[in-house]
Formats: structure tokens, C-alpha cells, sequence
């Protein structure tokens, strides 16, 4: 037999009793160990494995769907901090912005009231920034524009921004408790201002319509309705005052039998179209719709207006006038564009009208082609016709709210003629002047320059502080113009200089400019 390497592995030994000394299961499985080398080896490496193994394991942790995770090498590695986040930049400062208090309309109860109070169905915003041009009324669309309240006095500067306040004020308190303002009668209210006397400066009792429209044109040129404002008191009672005198019939405000009662119905009519726009109440749509109609009725066939009828035998000679039709003009412009009906072929005549009256060099006549203005019985002396351009400035106006564009022939030419004549007689308040002193001539010039801007603007608007100056400043008459000084004063008193006087210092922020920038 050959000799084996490993002779123990192949050299079987007897199990038999007997045959060998007890040999137990330790001792085999020792023997075959150390008989096996290579065996015992791999088992230790399987066991070191297996500890490795079990040192590795983590707590099994159940995520939120039910399942489980386990740790792999890559989890027990040390993880990595994400990068810290860009710094925040510093906020920037940012301007406070201060909005107006908003006044809360009134809560209406009485079932008539809220039936006075359904807007209409108005093509533009119930904002307030309306498109109104004072006592001459304005265009809407693309005429003038109203700027916003919180502008008021921008340009106007606070000495003329005072002068409307201290005017509105005295014209509140000298209010009559029915809503109307009294020509001859408003120094009865005298007394909430100081102990000094009455105010001085009556007029004629029969234009307590049109003062008391011209008075709430002011109010409403700084922004007051019926419903907000500071002065919204004092707008409602003038408008139930105006509402309830109109004639429910004809629409009329005035008294018919009066002469001069064409000029109080369309100063009236002025300050309730301006509410309907301002506010787009039902009640004020309907009445200025019938002072429009009853305005159209007055007018003479085929031509324009005059003060009074034109059938009445006074007017016979001369059937129109440019004051009267004037107003018209712009009461109807500012018409429509606010849903009111207008007559255009009465419009049109106007216009023509206006062409008519204005000679080659662009000085337009009161009721005769290039003619001085009109004055009172005996006043013609102390107020020479010649010494001012009322009418001039009248047909400037209308012409430019009427073709804003220059459209029609020869309208820029004729504006240009009568700017030129206007500025030969700026505004001059002096003792050495008094025949040049003439409210509703500086009213008109002031809005049509204001509407023209440029040059010709800024060479008028210092004349405007003279207006200022001559404010009363102090006593019971503080915050108004005497009347004794103008040509109408006689007529209007007190309450048509303040009134006049307060629409023209609202010329900066009552509207933008029609034509071009200031």
C-alpha cells in the first residue's frame, strides 16, 4: 500500500464496543477540526462576517406608508450640511402713502328719498373727478377734466387755496335756512361770523335763483354734493331748494315775469346738471333734463338767446345776446356728455351766433358784430364798455369747448385774435383803475387762458393775486368781495361777488386743460 499524505483522514478507526475507549461527539468534532484546517479557517471568517453584519444593523423605523427602511453602507456615511442660504436683502423703504378720509354717504330711510337717490344709468365712473367746468359748465370726454381732490391747490399755491375756503365759508353761513341765498336779504343772517354789523352789499331780490346757482356751483367746484364734502349740508339744502321751486310742468327755476329770468333759469340749470354728473342721482338727471328742455323753448327760432323771451317786446330789436347764449352753450356741451338730451341744431346755431358777433379782429359784441359788453342804466360811465373784453372772452370759451381741435374754419384763428385782446386788458384792481374792474369778464378770461395754457397762461396767472389781495380778511364780512366795485354787483350783490370770485380761484383744480400744458 502506498503511503498516504494525510494517512489520519483515510485510516478509519473501529466504533465497536470494545474495540476503543469511549469516543465522544466533542471529541469527533475536535478531531475532525484539527484534522481539518481549511474547514476551521472558513468557519471562523463566516462567524467574523456574521458579527460585522449584526454591528451594522440599524433599528428598522416604519415610514408613513406603511413600509419599512433599512440602512445600507451609504446611510451611516456622515452627511454633508447643505450651504447656508443667500442673505436676505434689506427691504426697501417704502413710501407712505396717505389716502383722503372717505366720507360715508347717509344711509337713506324714507322711501322717497331712496327713490330720489337711484343713479342712473351713467356712461362713466360715479368718482367725483368729473368733467365740469364752474359757472360756464364744461366738457366731458375729451374736453376738460376735473382734477383730483387730493390735487386741490396744487398749483394755486395755499394763499388762493385759503381764499376758497374763507369764501365758502362766508357763503355758508349767509345761507337762509329754506336752502336759498337772498340778494337783498342775506344780511339777515348775519352774526356767525363776528359782531361788526351786517355785510353791505345788496343786490336785486329777484336773481335769488341765479345767485343761489352760482353759489352752489362754488360748493361744488371744491368738490361738495349732497352726500360728501365738509359743505354737504349746505349743498343739499341749495338743491332742495332748486329742485322744489322748478316747475314741474315746464321745468322752469325762475319767475317768467321777471326780465332778466333766462340768466337766473340757466345758472340754476348749470348747478344741477353738475350734480347729476358729480353724483348720477335719478332725481337730478330728470330735473336738468327738463331745464334743458324749458332752456331750448326760450331760445329765439333759428338763432340763439337772449335775457329774456324773445317774443317779450324788449327783444325785439335785438333777439340774441352772447351772455345768455353763452351759458347755453356751455350748458349744453357739458350736457352731452353726461346722457342728457341736447338739441344739436340749437347748438350749432349758437356757434354760429358767436361767429356772427365777432369782427376781423376778434373782438366779439354783446348783440352787434364786434360791440362793446352790456352794462346797467347809468353804470356805462363809471364802467366805460370799452374798458373790458366780457364778451370777447365769452366766444373764446365757447369756441374752445366747443371745437376743441380747431376743426371748424377759422375758430383758431378767431381764438388767437381774441387772447391777443384780452391780454391788452389783464386784471387790474387799483384806485386809479376802477372802471377796469369787472368780475364776470375776469371769470371768463381766467378759464379760457387756463384752458389754452402755455405763454399765454403764465403771462395772465400773476394778474390773479390782485384778486386775492382784495379778499376781506377779518369781521363778519371776512372771506368776501365787495360788489360795489364791479359793473353787476348792483344786480347780484354780496353773494354774486363771492361766488363769481371763489369759481374763478378754483380755475387750478377744478378740471385739466382742454388744449395742450401749462
Amino acid at each position: 500500500m502506498a503511503d498516504h499524505k494525510y494517512p489520519d483522514l483515510v485510516t478509519q478507526k473501529p466504533h465497536g464496543v470494545g474495540l476503543e475507549p469511549e469516543h465522544t461527539f466533542e471529541d469527533a468534532l475536535r478531531d475532525l477540526v484539527r484534522n481539518s484546517p481549511y474547514l476551521g479557517i472558513s468557519l471562523l471568517l463566516h462567524g467574523i462576517v456574521l458579527v460585522v453584519m449584526l454591528s451594522m444593523k440599524r433599528e428598522i423605523v416604519p415610514d408613513d406608508l406603511g413600509q419599512t427602511i433599512t440602512a445600507t453602507p451609504e446611510d451611516l456615511e456622515e452627511p454633508i450640511p447643505p450651504e447656508p442660504p443667500p442673505p436676505e436683502k434689506e427691504p426697501e423703504e417704502i413710501e407712505e402713502v396717505i389716502e383722503e378720509p372717505v366720507v360715508a354717504e347717509e344711509v337713506v330711510t324714507e322711501v322717497e328719498e331712496i327713490v330720489d337717490n337711484i343713479t342712473s344709468d351713467l356712461p362713466f365712473d360715479n368718482t367725483g373727478q368729473n368733467d365740469v367746468l364752474g359757472v360756464g359748465a364744461g366738457a366731458g370726454g375729451g374736453f376738460g377734466r376735473r382734477g383730483k381732490a387730493g390735487a386741490r391747490g396744487k398749483r394755486a399755491g395755499k394763499p388762493h387755496v385759503g381764499a376758497v375756503d374763507d369764501a365758502l365759508i362766508w357763503l355758508k353761513n349767509h345761507q337762509n335756512l329754506d336752502g336759498y341765498w337772498a340778494c337783498n336779504e342775506f344780511d339777515l343772517e348775519c352774526g356767525k361770523l363776528g359782531n361788526d354789523g351786517p355785510c353791505t352789499g345788496l343786490g336785486f331780490n329777484r336773481h335769488d335763483v341765479g345767485v343761489t346757482g352760482l353759489a352752489l356751483l362754488a360748493f361744488l367746484g371744491a368738490d361738495n354734493t349732497d352726500t360728501r364734502g365738509k359743505h354737504q349740508e349746505v349743498v343739499k339744502a341749495g338743491m332742495k331748494y332748486l329742485l322744489d321751486a322748478q316747475d314741474r310742468s315746464t321745468g322752469n327755476f325762475a319767475d317768467p315775469l321777471h326780465l332778466e329770468h333766462t340768466y337766473d333759469h340757466m345758472l340754476a340749470t348749470l348747478a344741477v346738471v353738475e350734480i347729476y354728473a358729480l353724483t348720477g342721482k335719478y332725481k337730478y338727471k330728470k330735473s336738468a333734463q327738463k331745464a334743458l328742455d324749458y332752456m331750448y323753448s326760450l331760445r329765439n327760432p333759428g338763432a340763439a338767446w337772449r335775457y329774456a323771451d324773445p317774443s317779450d317786446p324788449q327783444m325785439i330789436a335785438y333777439p340774441n345776446d352772447t351772455s345768455a347764449t353763452g351759458w347755453a352753450i356751455m350748458a349744453m356741451t357739458m350736457a352731452k356728455d353726461y346722457d342728457l338730451d341736447i338739441d344739436t341744431t340749437a347748438l350749432a346755431d349758437a356757434y354760429d351766433f358767436i361767429d356772427e358777433m365777432t369782427d376781423s379782429q376778434g373782438r366779439t359784441g354783446y348783440f352787434d358784430t364786434g360791440g362793446g359788453s352790456s352794462r346797467l342804466p347809468g353804470l356805462d360811465v363809471t364802467f366805460p364798455p370799452d374798458e373790458t373784453e366780457a364778451m370777447t372772452a365769452v366766444g373764446v370759451l365757447c369756441r374752445i369747448f366747443a371745437d376743441p381741435n380747431f376743426e371748424k374754419p377759422g375758430n383758431e384763428d378767431a381764438v388767437n385774435k381774441g387772447v391777443k385782446l384780452m391780454q391788452d386788458l389783464p386784471i387790474a384792481w387799483n384806485d386809479s383803475q376802477p372802471g377796469r374792474v369787472d368780475f364776470y369778464y375776469w371769470y371768463y378770461a381766467t378759464y379760457a387762458l387756463y384752458q389754452l395754457g402755455g405763454q399765454d397762461w403764465r403771462k395772465w396767472e400773476p394778474t390773479i393775486e390782485a384778486i386775492a389781495e382784495h379778499q376781506i380778511k377779518e369781521g363778519e364780512m371776512k372771506g368776501s368781495w365787495d360788489p360795489q366795485v364791479d359793473p353787476w354787483g348792483a344786480a347780484g350783490g354780496r353773494v354774486y361777488s363771492t361766488a363769481i370770485l371763489a369759481l374763478l380761484m378754483e380755475v387750478y383744480y377744478r378740471y385739466d386743460t382742454v388744449i395742450g400744458a401749462h
